[in-house]
């Protein structure tokens, strides 16, 4: 079983290289179809970070929890 894990691990690696772009490729200056790059980026970026930040807020909010529990019950 540890052999199939270090294959996959190596394999999720191999993935992880080919996905990575050359800076020219990923935002290069002279191409017109990239004008609006830093939006859809910034976008992506807003999109990804904002319900993580709300998950959290949540737990941080509720890390207590059990505490919380016990005084209701105790009341």
């Amino acid at each position: 079983m540890k052999y199939f894990y270090a294959k996959l691990f190596i394999a999720f690696l191999f993935i992880l290289e080919s996905a990575m772009a050359c800076p020219g490729c990923a935002g290069s200056m002279n191409n017109p179809k990239d004008k609006y790059l830093v939006y859809i980026l910034m976008g992506f970026i807003a999109l990804c970070y904002i319900p993580f930040y709300f998950i959290y807020r949540l737990i941080i909010k509720h890390r207590n929890f059990n505490e919380q529990l016990e005084d209701a019950t105790r009341n």
